[in-house]
């Protein structure tokens, strides 16, 4: 709908700068506000060029020699209706005139050439405009008119681009989904599950080999197949970075041509005039058309990121090169004018117009702005760059919203209202999913109004802030893939928000601990939920929880959702967590932290038949919830609702890298305690530190290895077995930026040697 609403406003737009004026009268009465007449003074320009008797008989004298009757009646039309709209006055009739408009006097009467005439003699008879005058005129704007719309038209392009961009990431969404919707059913059909994965994409021969290429030599592999950092640029794919620089192409390109130039223009006489008056134009507007781009692709709530199936990264990488395409070209408009000033000597008076000084302000804003987003500076300062990445954007909306506000009609705003409107709908959406996950009203209660509760312990062996949250509403549904930003209200900076991924969850009832509550299963509300297995904590076993009813729990139980975040302290926010819970004997403590969610997207890994996990330090939270997914859909209950798709795997392998043992000895006897205890998934485990725990923990039923593994090997020898066996591979990764490159590389190079049905899905580790 969005997409839609953006390219009709690309065709108005565009159709909007083709309706330019009538250009034939135009020209007549543009050139007439070079000669004076006596009579009305020439100012005011709209009082003089409606009511002057001398100059409106001469503008009437003119269109009759140079327009056409259809010219002269749309022309003269537009200047009556400009008269009543600027001038407040009404044009002088041709009626009122007309006396000295006959054939004999209009052939008798005095041509004159551009220039011919001072302003400072006023001339006390009609005149007549010369025809090189008139060509001159009508050339001059008819340039100018063309290079205006020009302006907006290469605006809108950019538009376009994006659309198309967006447009084939919801075609191959939408392709994927309706590919496997109607595999789904056929299988239903068949009611059986003897062919699983039985026409695949991958497997269709011609679409197999285009989807096989694409993902081999554009979708896996960093941007020079070594390197994913190119002109000091870093992108995760290089799908990403053939989009981004096709963006930049197509901006630099849009930006010097399209100027349609000649020798002697009356506005400006030289070609390099010309050039430097348009060009600074060009940027100004380009930059302005680039504003809504850069607060829709930098919202948490862009509906593209769900329509795509894009991660927030991707458009957080389209946002930033947005907005630094947006930032040169606001810094060459200013640059170009400023040297117009000095060679018209005008430099101070112009530097002294308020809205000059508001354009120099919105520039060098978004300089700022584009600095302090750097990667070093964003990461050393995290929380100062949020509230100054806000109040920075706001400022520079103002600036631009008063730089822009001597226009007539404020044409220019048409980019800003849109901008201010996608913040100002990202904020309130916000809030309405703090209001949803955190508050919830009922009559049924004891507590008019329920709120979210929040439980944290620090591990110091792991070096790991557990935050067990409570959210307060009951119809929360996480799902693997989300992410939620965290706030803590009742600090200083309580404003601030900090993105983390939902590490695991579960839902309690009395002493009960299950992955998901009976109505989560059952669309029917038949809460029979057999073999559904228990988490640590809840049992002391992998024992199954059998024939869980309504009747059982008692009317007045409902299952209560805890949500599991794993938070490493750094610093600022991450470093106070955990001086919270250090206040603490036990080094645990209950305080207020805030959801804000969900966002994020789920992979299906459950369409493949063997699955390998790479997760590096906390971004465990990535994989445990696919796993804990794998479990729900290996159940037999699932299957009993036809919306539920059937789980294709039959094998998961996860490879853990952090620096502490003691972390994954948590993480073990809790969350993948279940998991751990199936023959259909398989664990390595490695510790870069704490090298003397590892013989203590090994006695656990796992083994926890030093150093890392080699994930070059490991991701061959799963890719060889994948196509051996005719099977499909998922490889999920989600840790540092160097364990996910080397992982990428990796896949790359088995793809490259031809095998196929490989699937690469990388979690975002950083923001």
């Amino acid at each position: 709908m969005l997409l839609g609403l953006l390219l009709i406003a690309c065709a108005q737009g565009v159709w909007a700068g083709l309706a330019t004026e009538e250009p034939c009268v135009t020209a007549i009465f543009s050139a007439y506000n070079y000669i004076s007449f006596a009579g009305i003074p020439p100012k005011p320009l709209w009082h003089s060029r409606c009511r002057n008797t001398l100059k409106v008989t001469s503008i009437y004298a003119a269109s009759e020699v140079y327009c056409n009757e259809d010219e002269r009646e749309r022309g003269l039309a537009q200047l009556a209706d400009q008269c009543r709209e600027f001038g407040h006055e009404e044009l002088l009739s041709r009626d009122e005139v007309a006396e000295n408009l006959t054939e004999d006097t209009i052939r008798n009467m005095r041509r004159v050439d551009y220039l011919e005439l001072s302003r400072a003699d006023p001339v006390d008879v009609p005149v007549l405009l010369s025809a090189s005058y008139f060509d001159l005129m009508f050339n001059t704007l008819e340039s100018w008119q063309y290079v205006s719309w020009a302006h907006h038209a290469f605006g809108y392009l950019g538009y376009l681009y994006w659309g198309i961009i967006l447009s084939l990431g919801m075609i191959s969404r939408l392709f994927v989904w309706a590919f496997h919707r109607r595999r789904g059913h056929k299988e239903r059909s068949l009611e059986s599950n003897a062919y699983p994965f039985v026409g695949t994409l991958e497997k269709i021969p011609l679409v197999g080999t285009c989807l096989h290429w694409v993902q081999t030599h554009v979708i896996i592999p960093a941007p020079l197949a070594t390197r994913k950092c190119i002109l000091g640029f870093t992108f995760s794919t290089r799908a990403e970075a053939l989009i981004v620089f096709g963006f930049w192409t197509l901006s630099i390109v849009l930006s010097l041509v399209g100027y349609r130039t000649f020798s002697g223009n009356i506005y400006w006489p030289d070609i390099p005039s010309q050039l430097l008056r348009y060009s600074a134009d060009r940027t100004g507007i380009m930059s302005f058309a680039n504003f809504p781009l850069i607060w829709l692709f930098g919202g948490r709530n862009n509906i593209f990121m769900w329509a795509t199936g894009w991660s927030f990264a991707s458009f957080n990488i389209f946002h930033r090169h947005v907005a630094r395409v947006a930032t040169l070209q606001a810094v060459v408009h200013s640059i170009l004018y400023i040297v117009m000033y000095i060679q018209a000597n005008t430099i101070w008076k112009g530097l002294s117009k308020a809205y000059v000084q508001w354009g120099i302000l919105g520039t060098a804003v978004m300089v700022i702005l584009l600095v302090t987003s750097l990667d070093r500076i964003r990461i050393a300062t995290y929380e100062l760059f949020l509230i100054a990445h806000v109040v920075l954007s706001v400022l520079t909306l103002v600036g631009c919203f008063y730089h822009t506000i001597i226009f007539e009609g404020h044409e220019y705003w048409q980019y800003l209202w849109p901008s201010t409107i996608i913040w100002v709908a990202d904020r309130f959406l916000r809030i309405v999913r703090l209001c949803y996950c955190n508050l919830h009203v009922s009559t049924s209660n004891k507590s008019l109004v329920k709120a979210s509760v929040t439980r944290m312990t620090y591990d110091k062996a792991a070096n790991v802030v557990r935050m067990e949250v409570t959210p307060a509403t009951p119809s929360l549904r996480p799902s693997p893939g989300q992410y939620y930003f965290l706030y803590q209200p009742f600090r200083l900076t309580g404003w601030e928000s900090h993105p983390f991924t939902i590490g695991a969850w579960h839902y309690e009832v009395g002493d009960k601990t299950l992955l998901e509550p009976a109505s989560a299963r059952d669309v029917n509300n038949s809460l029979d939920v057999s073999h559904v297995p228990l988490l640590a904590g809840g049992a002391t076993d992998s024992e199954y929880q059998r024939n869980w009813t309504r009747d059982s729990m008692g009317e007045a139980e409902s299952p209560e959702l805890r949500m599991i975040f794993w938070v490493r302290p750094y610093d600022g926010w991450t470093r106070e967590l955990r001086q919270q819970c250090l206040r603490s004997p036990d080094l645990t403590t209950e305080t207020t932290v805030l959801l804000e969610g969900p966002y994020g997207d789920t992979f299906p890994l459950w369409r493949y038949e063997s699955v390998l996990i790479i997760v590096g330090g906390t971004g465990i939270a990535s994989a445990v919830p696919y796993i804990q997914d794998h479990l729900r859909r290996s159940d037999e209950g699932w299957e009993e609702n036809p919306e539920n798709e059937k789980t294709r795997v039959r094998d998961i392998e996860l490879v853990w890298t952090t620096r502490q043992a003691a972390f994954i000895h948590d993480v073990s006897r809790r969350e993948l305690k279940p998991a751990l205890a199936r023959n259909d998934f398989s664990a390595s485990f490695y510790a870069t530190r704490d090298s003397t725990a590892y013989e203590d923990l090994n006695n656990c039923g796992y083994e926890v290895q030093g150093g890392r593994p080699h994930l070059q090997s490991l991701i061959m020898s799963r890719a060889c077995d994948a196509s051996s066996a005719g099977s499909s591979l998922a490889i999920l990764v989600c840790g540092p930026s160097g364990m996910a490159d080397e992982a990428r590389a990796a896949t790359h190079l088995a793809m490259r040697q031809g095998h196929r049905s490989i699937k690469f899905v990388e979690e975002s580790f950083t923001w």
